[in-house]
């Protein structure tokens, strides 16, 4: 199980990137803009296993095998053998093609900010090509 400590301070997509990609020429959005891309980032880092942004973690890995940290490169700060595990996501520079994928799931939170609407919902394959490449498989 991973649980967030401290969350990122900063960010690898600004809002004025994504209201200039999503066309949003408007204001009535501006208060929550910020969380949805917290919330599209957290969504990339997880499917990917690549740090987008600096935040502190605890891990308590399942199982009882020795597995890499679920976010990397990342740092431990705990003390070798102590469960949780408590480590540090060290992002280098964000690719773009991840920042791309951010701004979309931006666009498609705004777009059906429902859980569960009458449509049906899929996943976007630009979104999915965008990730593919930077997915870590683990054996």
């Amino acid at each position: 199980m991973l649980r967030l400590i401290t969350a990122a301070s900063v960010e690898p997509v600004s809002m004025a990137l994504v209201k200039r990609l999503l066309h949003i020429d408007h204001d009535a959005l501006d208060e929550d803009i910020p969380g949805v891309i917290t919330a599209a980032r957290e969504l990339v880092e997880r499917r990917t296993g690549f740090a987008l942004a600096e935040a502190s973690y605890e891990w308590t890995p399942v199982g009882g095998r020795v597995s890499p940290l679920p976010i990397w490169p990342g740092e431990a700060t705990s003390e070798a053998g102590a469960f949780p595990i408590l480590f540090t996501s060290k992002p280098g520079p964000v690719p773009e093609p991840l920042k791309l994928a951010i701004v979309m799931l931006v666009g498609d939170m705004l777009e059906n900010p429902e859980a569960a609407g009458e449509k049906v919902l899929h996943e976007n394959p630009g979104f999915a090509r965008l990730v593919f490449p930077y997915t870590r498989v683990l054996p």
